[in-house]
C-alpha cells in the first residue's frame, strides 16, 4: 500500500513540476492568462512556489486584474510555509504599506527570516533599514554592515553557482 501511495505521490509531484515549468513558459505577454490559470490551480493544490508567483501576478496584474487583497492572501500563505521569496515580498508589503498598514518591525522580522535563507533582496533591505533608521527601527550601523556583508557573501555564492552550472 505504501509503495502505491509513494508511486502516486511521485507522479503527482512530477506533474506539478511539469505544470510549473509550463506555466513559466507561458509568461511571455501573450499567454499570461494561461499562465495565471496554471499557477492558480497549482497554488490551490498547495504548491508554494506557485502561491508566491500567483501573489506576484495579482500584484502586477499579469494574466489577471491587479488585486492586492488576493496578492496578500497568496503571498502570506507561502510565507507562512517558510518560503524565502514570499517572506521577502510580504516584508516589502509591510515596509511600504501595500494592502496593510506600514509596519517596520513586522517587515524586519520577515526580511530576517528570508535573509538567513540567503535572500539577497531581504539582506539588502535590512542593511538599508538599519543604515537609515526607518520607522520604529533605530539607525544601527553595525547591523547595517552585517547585512550588507551578507549581501556580498550571497552574491559571491550565486556567482560561484552560476559558473558551476
Amino acid at each position: 500500500m505504501k509503495k502505491v501511495f509513494l508511486g502516486a505521490l511521485c507522479v503527482t509531484v512530477g506533474l506539478m513540476a511539469s505544470d510549473f515549468k509550463s506555466g513559466l513558459s507561458d509568461l511571455d505577454g501573450k499567454k499570461d492568462l494561461k499562465a495565471y490559470e496554471t499557477f492558480f490551480q497549482l497554488a490551490k493544490s498547495g504548491d508554494v512556489d506557485s502561491q508566491t508567483l500567483l501573489g506576484e501576478m495579482y500584484l502586477d496584474g499579469i494574466g489577471t486584474d491587479v488585486d492586492v487583497k488576493k496578492a496578500f492572501y497568496w503571498i502570506s500563505k507561502a510565507a507562512n510555509t517558510g518560503d524565502a521569496e514570499a517572506q521577502y515580498l510580504l516584508g516589502f508589503m509591510y515596509e511600504n504599506g501595500i494592502k496593510v498598514a506600514a509596519n517596520m518591525p513586522r517587515a524586519v522580522t520577515l526580511y530576517k527570516k528570508a535573509a538567513v535563507q540567503g535572500d539577497i533582496l531581504s539582506q539588502y533591505n535590512l542593511a538599508m533599514i538599519y543604515k537609515e533608521g526607518k520607522g520604529e527601527i533605530k539607525k544601527d550601523m553595525d547591523e547595517a554592515f552585517k547585512w550588507l556583508s551578507n549581501v556580498q557573501y550571497s552574491k559571491k555564492e550565486l556567482e560561484y553557482q552560476a559558473r558551476a552550472d
